[in-house]
């Protein structure tokens, strides 16, 4: 019996596509001929996963992402299938699968095992995670950098522009004018240290004298130092001497002798004694000035009436009529108020 022309035909393109699927699935990784594990993660985001990103535990390939699928239209998260290779291979139900960065450019799925003794069956959903890409976590520590690079332009900008306010041409002749400043006071500095060269070449000799006499009075010193040690041994044995029973019979004989004077002027104050008496009672500068005043009267009536003292007659008649001065007038009126009174 003879096949159909068109059987054959149709026979040969399903073996076509049939191989077709079968070289597709083997480019992905998939064996068709093996029983499937599929397991399922969702994620928030899976930046850089494909529908061909590889699974590994601790870096051996045990499996291949074979589909990716929205949750709830987005809402739910991203749903990542992948097929576990290994039938030898048990996941606890705790197990995480990490998105994580394989190298720089891709992305892949990595298991890290859990510790729950319940184990997940094919079809489950498993936790996941992921870690940032390489890109991401460059640009996060690249970002502050290059924060901090604009703000330091930004100042960089803003001094570079007050400098330019401040270098004006007056502000360059006067920067002139102090490195001219600077240059004339370097100049004056070298050529005193030329002259100070000089007179230390030529008083080489001198200075090379003087050295050597105070290098003899340090040997002297060296030499003496026991005696002046023994000096000042001495020196202090005498003024500890000096601080001791003698200073404290100087200082009692001081302490009487302050009180004596104290008592003395106790005595003066209270009147004790001539001088006491003199300058507590005032009957002496009385009588003192009543004498003062008698003297005074007695000159005056001198001066007028001299010949009640001296006779002098060498030609005519004496004149015996006396005169009354002014002390006597006051007399007379002193004489008439007392003899008034009652």
């Amino acid at each position: 019996m003879k096949i159909r022309r068109e059987y054959s035909i149709a026979m040969l393109v399903l073996g076509a596509v049939g191989l077709l699927i079968f070289g597709i699935n083997y480019l992905k990784g998939l064996d068709l001929f093996q029983k499937r594990n599929i397991y399922h993660v969702v994620y928030r985001d899976i930046s850089g996963v494909t529908g061909a990103s590889p699974v590994y535990f601790n870096g051996y390939k045990v499996g291949q992402v074979i589909r990716t699928a929205l949750v709830n239209e987005g809402r739910g998260g991203i749903a990542v299938s992948f097929q576990l290779n290994e039938d030898g291979m048990q996941l606890p139900r705790d197990t995480e699968v990490r998105i994580y960065s394989a190298d720089l450019f891709s992305r892949a799925l990595q298991l890290v095992l859990g510790k729950s003794g319940d184990l997940a069956q094919a079809g489950d959903t498993l936790t996941g995670d992921s870690q940032m890409s390489l890109t991401d976590a460059v640009s996060e520590q690249i970002d502050p950098l290059k924060r901090k690079a604009e703000g330091m332009i930004a100042n960089v900008d803003s001094v570079l522009t007050s400098l330019n306010k401040l270098l004006n041409d007056s502000a360059l002749g006067d920067i002139d004018a102090s490195f001219s400043n600077i240059r004339a006071t370097l100049e004056t500095f070298n050529s005193t240290a030329q002259r100070l060269d000089g007179i230390v070449a030529t008083e080489a000799q001198a200075i090379h004298l003087i050295l050597e006499n105070l290098t003899s009075v340090s040997q002297n010193l060296v030499a003496y130092n026991t005696r002046i040690t023994s000096i000042l041994s001495n020196m202090d044995t005498v003024s500890g001497t000096l601080a001791g029973q003698e200073l404290k019979q100087a200082v009692t004989d001081l302490s009487a002798s302050s009180a004596q004077l104290r008592a003395v002027m106790d005595g003066l104050q209270e009147g004790q004694g001539s001088l006491g008496a003199l300058l507590k009672n005032d009957t002496l500068y009385t009588n003192l000035e009543n004498a003062s005043r008698e003297l005074d009267l007695m000159l005056e009536d001198l001066r007028l009436n001299p010949n009640r003292y001296v006779h002098l007659s060498l030609f005519g008649k004496k004149d015996r009529l006396p005169k009354l001065s002014d002390s006597d007038v006051e007399r007379i009126a002193k004489a008439l108020r007392e003899a008034e009174r009652p």
